[in-house]
């Protein structure tokens, strides 16, 4: 049997638009088992919007690596999906699929793959790279395609900070988030956006958290996605009025995540609930870490019970 563990995460972080990443301690748990046939059985958050059978996206990608890999159909397994993070909120629920899809079949395969080589496959599904680098390495990423074409991931620890998430009750999918964006931008603004993402990884190698309100700034998409995120410049400024080291749009949202000293926490959490009220917006907030390690698989083989007998 394998247990296989994805972390949820924050992509983009403002200035980083499919470049920067974050793990976050939501997870999606999936242990397989093989058998026969085909059984999913989704739990947890959007469990009844997701499919049973082999349009499931997690085994969907499971064999289509298996086939690209062997030629042949993945073997058949009892599957359990145990899913927290949100579906279509901006915390890489499809990543997570994505990501727990490829590592349960390079798993089962004879030699499996590194996770850089996984990576690429990844990004090749999912559309963009950071939110399953991040799923895959966990901490802190930074994603870019090298000369070679080739998708490559840099790692860091992740900031020592708290995390927030202000999460309304309905989703952005991606493609819609995508679609108001513009195809060019002015020089200016790639200028501005090139500065802040370099002092991302200022920040993140110098744990120097002075600077992420400047490094989180963005002109490249979060002023075009307000149309679409009811609120979002006013939990932004309510979290650094509270004390927020950092506040952004997490991936394409909705959801608002906020970076801060503990310190600064409780003031944060009353700001947006004084907003959510005044606004009759029904967000749910989560307290959440910023975790360094990324997926986990387990290989857990059962107990022959006779031979532990007569061991004994």
């Amino acid at each position: 049997m394998l247990e296989i563990r994805v972390p949820a995460t924050s992509a983009n972080l403002g200035s980083g638009l499919d470049s920067l990443g974050l793990a976050l301690s939501l997870y999606l748990k999936l242990t397989y088992a093989s058998q026969p046939s085909l059984i999913i059985e989704p739990l947890g958050d959007g469990a009844d919007e997701l499919p049973r059978n082999k349009d499931n996206l997690i085994w969907k990608t499971a064999d289509r690596f298996y086939r690209e890999m062997t030629g042949r159909t993945i073997p058949s397994g009892h599957l359990t999906v145990s899913s927290h993070i949100p579906l279509s909120r901006g915390l890489g629920s499809s990543a997570a699929a994505v990501v727990a899809g490829l590592l349960l079949a390079n798993a089962l395969l004879p030699e499996p793959l590194s996770r850089e080589r996984l990576l690429h496959t990844a990004t090749a599904i999912e559309g963009h790279p950071d939110n399953v680098a991040a799923a895959l390495f966990g901490g802190f990423v930074l994603v870019y395609q090298d000369y070679q074409q080739i998708i490559r991931v840099r790692n860091y620890p992740p900031p020592d900070l708290e995390c927030l998430l202000a999460i309304p009750p309905y989703p952005v999918p991606t493609k819609d988030s995508r679609a108001v964006l513009p195809l060019q931008v002015p020089r200016d603004d790639a200028i501005f956006n090139a500065q802040r993402v370099a002092l991302w990884i200022h920040a993140v190698s110098q744990r120097d958290w002075s600077v992420l309100r400047d490094a989180a700034d963005d002109r490249l998409h979060q002023s075009y996605r307000t149309t679409l995120v009811e609120g979002l410049d006013d939990l932004i400024y309510a979290s650094y009025e509270a004390g927020a080291s950092a506040a952004t749009l997490s991936g394409s949202g909705p959801t608002v995540m906020a970076l801060s000293e503990k310190n600064h926490v409780d003031s944060i959490l009353q700001r947006w609930t004084t907003l959510a009220h005044r606004y009759d917006w029904p967000l749910t907030v989560r307290h959440v870490r910023l975790v360094g390690p990324g997926a986990q698989v387990k290989h857990i083989y059962p107990v022959n019970h006779e031979v532990a007998a007569s061991d004994d």
